[in-house]
């Protein structure tokens, strides 16, 4: 049954403020993937999980502007700014997204796209050691 996808688009970046990686991963299809600019394709919750640990695990206050979200049948395109702060220092990266959703209206699969560059520049910037970011 398919259900909202945008209300679930932005539920579940509701959701990442509360830095809960079960609840982030539950919103995912048992075989969902996620794929970002800088890392290969997680799949499958137990795959899946651990990145959300990592992902709201190195930052706080995250926030998420939506400049575009558009629905067209299964799928959802974002255009959006994500904000966080690590070691005390802002973040702002632009970033394009697309979540496919299965029959049960969970997350089949999300990508992301956005400028790696820009972001490693803002995390050098905030002291954060990259040395082992080809390692994740």
């Amino acid at each position: 049954m398919p259900g909202d996808h945008e209300a679930t688009v932005r539920a579940f970046f509701g959701a990442w403020v509360e830095r809960d990686p079960d609840r982030l991963t539950s919103f995912f299809a048992p075989d969902g993937t996620w794929s970002e600019a800088n890392r290969d394709a997680a799949q499958g919750h137990d795959q899946i999980r651990p990145v959300f640990e990592l992902q709201t695990g190195f930052g706080s206050d995250f926030s998420f502007e939506f400049k575009r979200l558009e629905v067209v049948g299964d799928t959802v395109f974002t255009e959006r700014v994500d904000r966080f702060v690590i070691n005390e220092t802002p973040m702002a990266v632009p970033v394009a997204g697309l979540f496919d959703f299965d029959g049960d209206g969970r997350i089949q699969s999300w990508r992301d796209y956005y400028d790696w560059s820009l972001l490693e520049a803002q995390l050098l910037a905030a002291g954060v050691d990259l040395s082992g970011v080809d390692d994740i």
